[in-house]
């Protein structure tokens, strides 16, 4: 029998082994490809000024965007305690392989400290969890049924789209089954357990208690998702959109669009690309979501150039300056509870 503390550690060890064969293989494709980063290179300095503009106006746009998903579950929750909840939590689930799962809990500790109630804070953490889950799955099926209307197909990219359109389906029906009533939530608790049960046993583990797990998603979402289910869907669209915006201004601002590419391209590659940040293989899908967004810009008709650039442009715009936001969030945050370990920063209200 192992220790009590050796699962976490073995899930540690295994998840950075996993993240650093993957870089590897990132670097060596890199390597591969490195003159068309070079061009890609090239296409980034030739960017006009206005389109630089663009860049950092979006850039600030998705940054000041990101926390109203929180301030929409929490009423009287302040913007500056929104923004360091959402930024920091941002900054933990991109940058350790599998990092959402410690996300969670490093934004509910943040919203106990805004003396936001547990069953709120809960409530609202799980809530913008699942919405952006069902984002991800559904955009790829979109963006598909996008390009059948405009003419286009593409096997690869409609393969994707199936698997997210069921995985969508099926999150939305389940989801919808557990808010009907605690007792529908109840029987969809017991069928999860049974296939948790089975699949816990195949690797010779105690499962999770997941019918007890159901039942406190009901108990704490229920009441929220009901009452706030358009302003969830409005924030988390935008949110989801403003580093699409991000990646259309690098486009354009090396030519690639409309020249080469159409808007509806653009969003079927992206989504498509953003899909894979369901399987975090690396950090904030370093490497795997940016190899599937190039391959698939260049299927649509953007140079291996182009698409390079565009990549790059759009980490530089969008991925680093969040993550350095959110290291600033969580500094603050950090300092906050230190100097003052037992009062709370602020008052949330609870209605």
């Amino acid at each position: 029998m192992p220790a009590s503390g050796s699962v976490p550690w073995v899930r540690v060890v295994v998840s950075f082994v996993l993240g650093a064969v993957i870089i590897a293989a990132v670097y060596w494709y890199i390597r591969q490809n490195s003159a068309e980063y070079e061009q890609g290179l090239a296409e980034i300095l030739q960017v006009p000024t206005g389109w630089i503009i663009a860049l950092v106006v979006t850039c600030l746009l998705n940054i000041l965007v990101y926390p109203f998903t929180v301030l929409v579950a929490v009423p009287g929750l302040r913007y500056r305690q929104g923004f360091v909840e959402r930024q920091a939590g941002f900054l933990v689930s991109n940058t350790i392989p599998g990092g959402g799962a410690i996300a969670v809990g490093t934004q509910y500790s943040i919203l106990n400290r805004y003396r936001v109630p547990p069953m709120l804070s809960v409530a609202a953490v799980s809530a913008d969890a699942v919405w952006t889950y069902l984002l991800t799955l559904g955009m790829p099926a979109l963006g598909v049924a996008l390009l059948v209307l405009e003419g286009r197909r593409n096997a690869q990219l409609t393969t994707l789209a199936i698997i997210g359109a069921v995985g969508f389906l099926a999150s939305v029906v389940i989801i919808a089954l557990i808010l009907r009533s605690r007792e529908s939530a109840e029987r969809v608790g017991r069928v999860g357990q049974r296939l948790g049960n089975w699949l816990w046993g195949l690797v010779k583990r105690v499962p999770p208690d997941v019918t007890d797990a159901v039942l406190r998603f009901y108990d704490t979402a229920h009441d929220l998702v009901t009452r706030k289910w358009l302003a969830l869907t409005i924030t988390n669209v935008a949110a989801q959109a403003t580093p699409f915006v991000i990646l259309v201004v690098a486009l354009a601002g090396i030519g690639a669009l409309p020249e080469r590419l159409t808007l509806i391209e653009v969003f079927a590659a992206y989504s498509a690309a953003i899909l894979l940040t369901s399987f975090p293989l690396t950090p904030g899908g370093l490497g795997t979501v940016d190899a599937a967004l190039i391959a698939l810009l260049v299927a649509f008709g953007a140079t291996g150039s182009e698409a390079a650039a565009a990549d790059v442009i759009w980490r530089l715009v969008w991925f680093l300056p969040q993550l350095i936001v959110g290291a600033v969030a969580f500094l603050i945050y950090l300092v906050a509870k230190r100097r003052d370990p037992d009062e709370p920063a602020a008052t949330a209200a609870t209605g």
